[in-house]
């Protein structure tokens, strides 16, 4: 026998033996049950009815194979879904070797489009808790016991060498908020040594029209799968988001808590993104946030958070949730400097960049008192009132009050409204579908402070304001060339508003303005006249040096109280004491004819001839003349009288 024929020989038994052991597996694996056997095991394993609908297929080698179409693992009693799980098929390799000693090590587990209906009850309880079946039926006891078999699988002594799903679906659906969400194109890979060994997830999904990659590191996955507490990584990037998260979980509430670092190029488009616009068609761009969070009960809880949204710097703790489908901010909140205008005028606020590391270098509380940047006024910010301009017709943008819903405790460091600088402000403010409240605890501008309330009503096109304010030791000259654009008193002011006004511009506003306004000016000076020449000789006020720019009249006291009626402004009341005169008298200011009238009757305690005059005219063009005879004051008397009834009625109308 030739070495060739020896060799024949040996290859054909080889065959043939390899056949005989192929053929008598198909054999065993025909006559098995394996979509029973399947089904069983994966439901003592979680609880859940398997059912495979489609074809199930077996290969041996290299590993163990079994491929099954058209599966679905059911969904909890009562679920919303009809099934928790539905795969158009699922692949898994097993390893033989490690069978033989009750080990499984899976060589790969593949989803093809599956779709995961992820749901949490009225009462909070999720459904992707798995709880394998126990028997509660003792063996009889009349029999004798049966042959022991082989114990279950170690599902710790399980690996998963590879993972993946692909083209998947996974939704979400909380039953105690009546909301949800769902996420497409769900990509993932990750492997599991074993369910007490970290596991590392990788990927991307789809949501909303938005690619988003995600990597996410589980301590203990096999708590996760218990509802037990385990350290999570998560990392999640898009064009719209890009965060960190470190921390830990709870999957049986979905609860997170941990430290979180997240930044955008726009607050509106994540916003917009998650389902809660922002309803403003101005800034809230970039953004970035740090801090404690903890995510549970559809909100999220933000502590000791650094935050920069456009120019606006703070820190704080404070919840941000959803109210009546608006994002709701609650809690405390401390803003460094920072401009109002474009908020108010519609214009978007200057780009910044690097804003996740401005978050993230957030000053500590001994800096509180210090501001973090320099503002300055914007020279083409209207004012409320202008003496020397014509109120604006066009419409004033409210919408940014219905950007979203909060209740607040509020500091402030220096903050730009209009013309004004507001050097350090506390209150408290609630915002509510276009309705904002605020009460000024205290509030530091111009030297002074004040406190007071105001609100803003823009839920209807014309919208209401309401001012009761009150402000000490104000610097008169700064404080009124910001807020009027006129500079002519000097001296530390004390001012207290009581305002109502309603309109859709600034000049419907002004026109609409109603309620009461008092003034008290002391050791100051009046630019622009010499009160005391024009009392003394009437005729001097024809010449240019008592009426002048240069010209001023020194006080000691000046004040009036004035009632305020469809914008025009009538005083009583009005009273200057200089060192030679004592200076009554009364005025109307009309703001949407933008004239003055007054009429003053000096006193001089000293003796000598002072002459009443009346001071009559356009803002900036006020002729002086003497009032011997009281024509101006028979004209003005009646005026006063008549804004001070109509005062009293519109108090009276709002009145509760």
């Amino acid at each position: 026998m030739n070495w060739k024929r020896v060799a024949l020989l040996v290859a054909g038994s080889l065959v043939t033996v390899v056949l005989l052991g192929g053929a008598l597996l198909t054999f065993l694996v025909l006559r098995l049950d394996v979509r029973g056997e399947i089904e069983r095991n994966v439901e003592a394993a979680t609880g859940r009815d398997l059912t495979i609908n489609g074809s199930v297929g077996v290969s041996y080698w290299p590993v163990l194979g079994l491929k099954a179409r058209d599966v679905t693992l059911a969904n909890v009693e009562g679920g919303r879904a009809p099934a928790f799980i539905a795969a158009d098929e699922i692949d898994i390799g097993v390893e033989l070797r490690p069978l033989l000693d009750r080990e499984v090590n899976v060589r790969r587990l593949v989803f093809q489009r599956p779709q995961v209906a992820l749901e949490v009850d009225a009462e909070g309880q999720p459904n992707w808790l798995l709880r394998p079946q126990v028997s509660t039926t003792p063996p009889p006891t009349t029999t004798p016991s049966p042959a022991p078999q082989p114990g279950p699988v170690d599902a710790s002594r399980t690996s998963l060498r590879s993972v993946r799903i692909n083209d998947g679906e996974v939704s979400f659906f909380d039953a105690r908020r009546g909301a949800g969400w769902t996420v497409g194109e769900v990509d993932i890979a990750t492997a599991l040594t074993s369910l007490n060994a970290p596991m590392s997830a990788q990927g991307s999904v789809r949501y909303n029209d938005h690619e988003v990659k995600v990597e996410a590191n589980i301590a203990q996955p096999g708590a996760a799968i218990r509802g037990e507490l385990t350290q999570l990584v998560l990392n999640i990037e898009s064009d719209v988001l890009t965060a960190e998260f470190r921390g830990q979980t709870v999957a049986a509430s979905g609860e997170l808590a941990g430290t979180v670092r997240a930044s955008g190029p726009s607050l509106r488009e994540l916003a917009s993104w998650t389902g809660t616009p922002l309803q403003t068609p101005v800034g809230f761009e970039q953004f970035a946030v740090t801090g404690r969070l903890t995510i549970g009960g559809g909100a999220y809880s933000f502590s000791n958070a650094g935050f920069a949204v456009d120019q606006v710097r703070g820190r704080g703790d404070f919840v941000l949730s959803e109210l009546r489908d608006r994002p709701y901010l609650s809690g405390r909140i401390e803003l460094f400097d920072f401009d109002l205008n474009p908020y108010l005028s519609g214009q978007a606020p200057p780009a910044t960049e690097g804003q996740a590391e401005a978050a993230a270098a957030m000053p500590d509380a001994g800096q509180a008192s210090r501001p973090t940047a320099e503002i300055a006024t914007v020279a083409a910010a209207p004012r409320a009132v202008d003496v020397r301009e014509a109120p604006s017709e066009t419409p004033i943008d409210f919408s940014g009050l219905k950007a979203l819903n909060a209740d607040l405790e509020l500091v402030t460091h220096a903050v730009l409204i209009q013309h004004m600088r507001v050097d350090a402000s506390r209150l408290n403010l609630v915002l509510n579908n276009g309705y904002m409240a605020a009460t000024v605890h205290n509030v530091s501008l111009y030297g002074g402070s004040g406190r007071g309330r105001f609100e803003i009503d823009a839920r209807e096109p014309a919208a209401r304001m309401t001012q009761d304010l009150a402000f000490t030791n104000l610097d008169a000259q700064n404080f009124l060339t910001d807020a009027f654009n006129y500079a002519g008193i000097e001296g530390r002011a004390e001012l207290s508003l009581n305002v109502r006004v309603q309109g859709r511009t600034q000049s419907e506003m002004i026109n609409g303005a109603d309620g009461y306004a008092h003034i008290e000016v002391v050791t100051g000076v009046l630019h622009g006249v010499d009160l005391g020449g024009v009392a003394t000789t009437i005729r001097n006020a024809l010449r240019g040096e008592l009426i002048a720019p240069e010209a001023q009249t020194p006080f000691q006291g000046l004040s009036a109280t004035f009632a305020i009626a469809d914008g025009v402004l009538a005083s009583d009341s009005l009273s200057m004491n200089t060192a030679d005169l004592r200076i009554p008298g009364v005025a109307v200011i009309d703001l949407p004819n933008r004239r003055l009238d007054a009429r003053l009757a000096p006193r001089s305690p000293r003796g000598g001839v002072v002459v009443p005059f009346a001071a009559r005219g356009p803002f900036g063009e006020l002729m002086y003349a003497h009032d011997i005879s009281g024509r101006a004051l028979a004209d003005i008397t009646p005026r006063i009288a008549q804004v001070e009834a109509a005062s009293r009625a519109s108090t009276r109308a709002v009145s509760p």
